[in-house]
């Protein structure tokens, strides 16, 4: 039975997706952080400074269990805490610079690994190619899940 387009791009982006995947496993072993403290790092980066609250709307997770997260992520001292100059009640969450350097390392590794992977495609087909992730982040901002900003 022929697949449908839909299945072929799928299928075509988990290629992708593995292959960065191994291109960068031995880095990604090296890391001694959670999924979610990954995660909490990367949405960090995008949003600059966030709160303990904001963690917790992200993840769907109570504010006890954000807290512990910014605490692991502060003791591992890729976050620190400060308090915010309009609101003294209100603590702020920022990357440090190891923060920052671990998430621009992980997504430069990503951009320059496919760059390379792009400057080898014919024009016509990398042509093809940005148009059809312009069409879908188009589709993606208007389901209200734009794309991350800078993330692979």
């Amino acid at each position: 039975m022929p697949s449908s387009p839909v299945d072929e791009a799928l299928l075509a982006y988990r290629r992708v997706h593995r292959a960065l995947l191994n291109a960068k496993t031995n880095r990604w072993r090296d890391i001694d952080i959670t999924m979610q403290q990954l995660r909490a790092i990367y949405l960090l980066r995008d949003e600059e400074d966030s709160t303990v609250g904001r963690l917790a709307e992200m993840f769907d997770m109570g504010l006890p269990a954000a807290s512990l997260l910014a605490d692991r992520l502060v003791r591992a001292g890729l976050v620190e805490r400060r308090a915010d100059a309009s609101d003294r009640r209100r603590v702020l969450l920022r990357l440090t610079r190891a923060g920052d350097r671990l998430v621009t390392e992980l997504r430069e590794g990503s951009q320059s690994l496919l760059r390379r992977w792009l400057a080898t495609l014919p024009p016509d087909d990398l042509a093809a190619l940005a148009r059809g992730w312009r069409a879908l982040a188009d589709v993606a901002s208007r389901q209200g899940t734009a794309p991350e900003k800078a993330a692979v």
